[in-house]
């Protein structure tokens, strides 16, 4: 069966504040499907991340979520835990953490809006208002899609990943290092679909602390670089200070 051509598709739950591959994978898709109808993990990246003070003290960020009862719920169907103060501790948190970074006040009040701005009651609806703020700043335009709209609720596994790319005529499935535990490479191959393995190193880059702490949340390098940001995520040559 021939491909589809040069087409690169993407797969990825919607995370929480989510980390510079999570950008990287989506810049380098020509369309990005939002794994929203899966399983919610609890204790991962998608209601809480990772932030890193001039301190170097790390610590996490959390949009609280109601897991009781609840063992398995869908990405799509996770609601918040507004009975916690969670708006108020996280901003205040950020704040703390980043407000001698150079570029905190270009995008905190922003932030600060939106998340005041309406009430959340999924955790989807925060995660994707938190992802599209990352797009607009970072200048990421890749049309975004989501699996819950897609007639795929029979598939799993790898069954599943090539059924969303067979479905989105993708040629490239962009595939991080996890998928070699269960992607059945034969048979997306068999269907004309080639997968691009993308094992994403952060590139360092300057903290408002001395040394590297890798892998933390995007505000990270947001508030630290503006907009520069994407040139240094997707490892292209930063722009020069006039």
């Amino acid at each position: 069966m021939t491909g589809h051509g040069h087409m690169k598709i993407a797969i990825h739950q919607p995370e929480f504040m989510p980390w510079l591959g999570f950008f990287n994978k989506m810049a380098l898709a020509d369309q990005f499907v939002v794994f929203d109808h899966v399983q919610f993990k609890k204790r991962y990246f998608e209601n809480r991340n990772r932030i890193v003070s001039a301190k170097k003290e790390v610590s996490y960020i959390i949009a609280p979520v109601i897991s009781k009862g609840r063992y398995i719920q869908s990405i799509m169907d996770t609601e918040i835990d507004n009975t916690q103060n969670w708006k108020e501790v996280l901003l205040k948190k950020i704040r703390y953490f980043y407000s001698k970074a150079r570029y905190f006040d270009k995008y905190y009040d922003s932030l600060y809006a939106m998340l005041n701005g309406k009430e959340y009651s999924r955790l989807m609806g925060l995660n994707m208002d938190i992802i599209n703020f990352f797009r607009e700043n970072l200048g990421i335009a890749t049309p975004m899609v989501f699996s819950s709209q897609m007639n795929v609720q029979a598939y799993k596994g790898s069954d599943l990943i090539l059924q969303i790319c067979l479905l989105n005529k993708a040629g490239v499935y962009l595939c991080g290092a996890s998928g070699r535990d269960y992607l059945k490479e034969n048979d997306f191959s068999q269907r004309g679909i080639r997968i691009e393995w993308l094992d994403y190193k952060s590139p360092e880059y300057s903290q408002l602390a001395d040394g590297f702490t890798a892998n933390m949340s995007t505000l990270d390098l947001l508030f630290n670089h503006g907009e520069d940001s994407l040139n240094i995520l997707m490892n292209l040559p930063q722009k020069k200070e006039c």
